[in-house]
Order: C-alpha cells, then structure tokens, then sequence
C-alpha cells in the first residue's frame, strides 16, 4: 500500500498543525453544534446512498431463497425454473446456483429475480452483482415495472401476473450491466448506474415506473449441463428525482 510521509519540514504538517490550532480555539460546544448540523444535512445523503434496497441481497436468511423469485409457472419457457435454483456455498460465500441439465441452458437458460421494490422515478441508481458464471454465460439485468393498463390472458416474461395487494405488472424500462467474463471461475463484481425514466408509455398511455427488480439470467450457446452462481445484489440510489415544482 502507497504511503505518504510528512516531513517536519513539510508544508503537509504545517497545515495540520495550524489546522489543529484552529481547532482548539473553538470551543467544544460549538465543535458539537457544527457536526450535528452537518450530519442533518449530509448524512442522510449519505445513508441514501449506501442503503440496499434489495431483501435479503446474500442469501443469508433463514430460508436463502426468502423474497426471491425462482418459479414461472405462467412462463412457459420457465415454467421447471425453480427446479434449477437453489442455495449454496460456494468459496465460502453465501449465494445462488442456477445449475441447468442438458438441453436448457442453449434454449432459454435459467433465471432468478429479485423481490419488487418501490421506485423513484427519475431518480439515479447503481447496481452491482457478484458473479462466477463457471460453465455458463450470464446477462442481468435492472427491470422497472408499472402498472398493466392492458393485461393478456397469458402472461410472459414481460410481465407478472396480479396477486395479493398488487395489480398486473408490465415491464416498462430495463438496463443491462456489463457482460460478466463467460465461463470464469472466481468472482467477478459488475457494476451500472442508471437513470430511472420519469414517465414511459405502455399502450399509449403515460405512466410513472412503480417497481423495479434485478435479474440474473445463465445461459450458453450449448447443449449441455452446467451451472453459474450469482449473490451480493446490490440496488442503491444515489440521486433523488429533481423536484419540478416551481413554488
């Protein structure tokens, strides 16, 4: 690790020592007060910006796979998904392995999601996940969902079906990360930030994003068996919306 010395004669130590003087002629109160007003007004941005909104990110719940979403039976390509996802350690991580037999990861491979988690619309993002694709190829993926304002009778991967306290949902928006290295064997972090859109048009009717979710898709141009583990998904929001109003 670089170093940096100081030098008694250095002007680094000089402004240090004159910074210290300055220091202990305030009185301590006052020391109190300014730190005070200055975590009010930064350390909310502060925690805003290290706070992950994704449930359960490393699977160390009880049940590892608690809020996230491995089975599509009103997916048609995914609807064995959930055979094919399960908890595991793997050099010592907590994770998820998405190990796929033969014949699955060259057609539509296998996927896990996260839980939905409210959005702000117009707000900045940052995504991070932790991957070792091991046999496979990986997409993930940022997906911002709304309100269906026309639902089909058969939902697919773009949309989720209506259940307890949640009306029909459409996928309205997605940013994909960087591919991870294909085929690698220790794990790699990926990393984007993003820029939720305020409002998206779904059927010709303007919409706000309402939720968005991370997903981990492995796959490979083959036939045959394998697996790829994912953990550590990481949603955090760095920049507020701008307000529009003009009061």
């Amino acid at each position: 690790m670089k170093t940096t010395k100081l030098s008694s004669s250095g002007s680094g130590l000089s402004r240090a020592v004159g910074a210290w003087a300055v220091l202990r002629r305030i009185p301590r109160a006052a020391l109190v007060t300014r730190f005070a007003l200055g975590w009010l007004v930064f350390g909310p941005l502060a925690l805003m910006a290290q706070t992950n909104l994704i449930p359960n990110p490393g699977f160390q719940a009880r049940d590892a796979l608690q809020t996230w979403r491995v089975a599509f039976p009103y997916e048609g390509w995914y609807a064995n998904n959930g055979n094919y996802v399960r908890a595991v350690v793997q050099e010592g991580r907590k994770c998820v392995v998405i190990e796929l037999p033969a014949g699955i990861a060259g057609n539509q491979g296998g996927k896990i999601e996260s839980a939905l988690v409210k959005a702000e619309p117009g707000a900045t993002y940052v995504v991070k996940i932790d991957c070792m694709t091991f046999d496979f190829s990986a997409k993930l993926h940022a997906e911002a969902w709304t309100h269906d304002p026309a639902p089909i009778g058969k939902p697919d991967k773009f949309r989720i079906p209506p259940s307890a306290g949640q009306p029909g949902l459409v996928m309205c928006y997605r940013a994909q990360l960087p591919d991870p290295p294909s085929h690698s064997k220790k794990w790699d972090t990926v990393t984007r930030e993003f820029t939720l859109p305020e409002t998206v048009t779904v059927a010709g009717e303007e919409q706000k994003p309402e939720y968005l979710s991370l997903k981990a898709v492995a796959y490979e141009g083959t036939m045959g068996a394998g697996k790829s583990f994912f953990t550590n998904f990481t949603l955090y929001k760095t920049n507020a919306a701008r307000s529009t109003d003009s009061r």
